[in-house]
């Protein structure tokens, strides 16, 4: 029999690591940032300039406030329930603040938490509970799960699986939960927000109330926590 060399067998080994549908998968380039997409479908687009908050603007105003971003839109992911678009969003932290200060609060506050879990002064278990989210949500986060600190070429962040008060229905039953991923650049100047609609057979019907959410693997979701994550490691900025 002919032996494969140990370097194609190695190489086999890295490519089995890549999530199936991310094995073919192409870069797409917004503004000055790069990461890899599921295929050709998704697409960059940008919104220019800041439109200022009044001083008094509270959580209703951060909803539909203008910053100006760069954002990266996964159609492949589009979820017609959902009211969050699936997409990497890149913020310069600059423009939240031109925004409002309350937006700066939420930089800050996500910028705190990487730096203790980066330097061991806390663990990820003890904060993601309450960490920022992006874009601004004035609904009640009811479900926040299966934390992980994810670092990419240019920075770090906290990855969970989220959902807010219409993700629960009247029945109790858990839906429309999302991936999420809020992280900041190394240099400090970005917040970078990506967040994926997810689906799950094995939570549908279940009653949020009585379900024991730390039995809940990355697996149980489509797409996969993995296959995700994966995009999100991939990003670069320039």
């Amino acid at each position: 029999m002919k032996r494969i060399p140990f370097y194609v067998f190695f190489s086999l080994i890295l490519f089995s690591m890549i999530p199936a549908s991310a094995q073919e998968n192409v870069r797409v380039k917004c503004n000055n940032f790069t990461m890899n997409v599921p295929s050709a479908n998704a697409r960059c687009y940008q919104i220019d300039g800041n439109i200022p908050l009044s001083e008094d603007a509270g959580p209703a105003d951060f909803v539909n406030a203008q910053i100006a971003s760069s954002s990266i839109y996964f159609a492949d992911y589009e979820n017609i329930s959902s009211e969050i678009d699936p997409q990497a969003t890149f913020y310069l932290i600059d423009d939240m603040t031109k925004t409002s200060f309350g937006l700066l609060d939420v930089a800050l506050r996500l910028s705190d938490d990487i730096t203790n879990i980066s330097a061991e002064s806390a663990k990820i278990e003890d904060l993601f509970k309450d960490s920022s989210f992006m874009p601004y949500q004035a609904k009640e986060r009811v479900i926040n799960i299966l934390p992980e600190f994810l670092t990419f070429e240019n920075g770090s962040g906290i990855r969970t699986v989220t959902g807010f008060n219409d993700s629960v229905s009247a029945s109790g039953s858990a839906s429309n939960l999302y991936y999420s991923f809020q992280g900041i650049s190394s240099d400090g100047l970005y917040y970078i927000s990506a967040v994926f609609p997810l689906m799950s057979m094995s939570l549908n019907g279940q009653n949020a109330s009585n379900t024991d959410w730390t039995r809940i693997d990355g697996a149980d979701f489509q797409p996969s926590l993995k296959e995700l994550d994966y995009y999100i490691r991939s990003i670069v900025i320039e």
